[in-house]
């Protein structure tokens, strides 16, 4: 710009352009501050807290971690405008916790909060504000599903390379197992879509795996029944129907082995993954944020200074 030296123009919008200097010596930026005390040492370490934005909370929240260059973030935002209220830079829950109470009494106005399945940020939300209804994303369910689909394909993919010969020479049998190896690679994004996202193609090589392995076909259709059972118009029904429904469906992919843990993971959060009939609350906007934030980082070739680039991040996204 201006044909002027990238490192030239950065230099001046950092220092001269943008207020990031007289906000950090007036103490408009990172005032606020989290301590952790270390168990082994005792020693206590302060963090600044980048976005501190209470006018940003709002009746539904969604929290989620996000990875910024190397750190881990978790990263609270308003499920309603997409705006960010405070993005902490752990994923501990006593330091998330320790930095959300400084929202205060503000906190009372979260009635309705999406989260996954992470224990810290029900502890977390337990200890502020029980009586916020706590949502399990939809999305992170169906991904753990998906992911059981995925297993069964490569636990297949696992047995067909123990049956390839040990000589030299490929054998026709192994010249055909090499084409099945090479179909179930094809697949593995295929088979966790809905069947009206395939093309011809990839139709007739779905089809052509499913007839020759019958475990893959049994697990994606389970997949396929439980996002059926996920779907929002379900939501109009009894949540007695909707609880027994699951209940089918459990004992439907208890016959695959590799659902079970997943079976396991959805009894527990059960509740909180119900609460989705009953408000509809996704962590969508949460996950499109996350993007954004990615595509920040990109256009910015990564974080070669942390501090000024949380604080053009408060600009775009709080």
């Amino acid at each position: 710009m201006f044909c002027l030296p990238v490192k030239t123009f950065y230099y001046w919008y950092k220092n001269f352009l943008s207020d990031y200097i007289s906000d950090k010596q007036t103490g408009r930026w990172c005032s606020e501050k989290t301590e952790s005390v270390s168990k082994k040492t005792g020693e206590i370490t302060q963090k600044p807290v980048y976005v501190f934005k209470p006018e940003n909370l709002g009746v539904n929240m969604s929290i989620d971690d996000k990875a910024i260059g190397e750190d881990g973030f978790t990263v609270l935002s308003n499920n309603d405008t997409g705006k960010m209220a405070m993005p902490v830079e752990s994923t501990r829950a006593e330091e998330v916790e320790q930095a959300m109470e400084k929202f205060g009494s503000s906190l009372q106005q979260i009635k309705n909060i999406s989260m996954d399945m992470s224990s810290t940020y029900a502890l977390v939300f337990n200890d502020l504000i029980p009586q916020a209804v706590q949502v399990v994303d939809k999305f992170h369910v169906m991904k753990y599903v998906c992911e059981a689909v995925g297993d069964v394909r490569r636990r297949t993919v696992k047995e067909l390379t123990h049956q390839l010969s040990k000589e030299k020479k490929r054998t026709a049998e192994d010249e055909q197992i090499l084409k099945d190896i090479e179909l179930l690679r094809r697949i593995s994004h295929a088979i966790t879509q809905s069947p009206d996202k395939w093309n011809m193609e990839m139709q007739e090589t779905v089809q052509q795996i499913f007839m020759k392995y019958r475990d893959i076909q049994t697990a994606y259709w389970i997949s396929q029944d439980f996002k059926l059972w996920y779907a929002y118009q379900n939501g109009t029904k009894p949540i007695e129907t909707t609880k027994n429904n699951l209940q089918q469906w459990y004992a439907k992919a208890a016959q695959i082995g590799e659902f079970k843990s997943v079976i396991k993971m959805i009894k527990k959060h059960e509740p909180e993954i119900l609460n989705y009939f009953r408000h509809g609350l996704t962590n969508a906007k949460a996950e499109n944020l996350n993007g954004k934030l990615q595509r920040f980082v990109s256009a910015n070739y990564g974080l070669k200074d942390k501090d000024f680039f949380l604080y053009r991040t408060v600009g775009y996204f709080s």
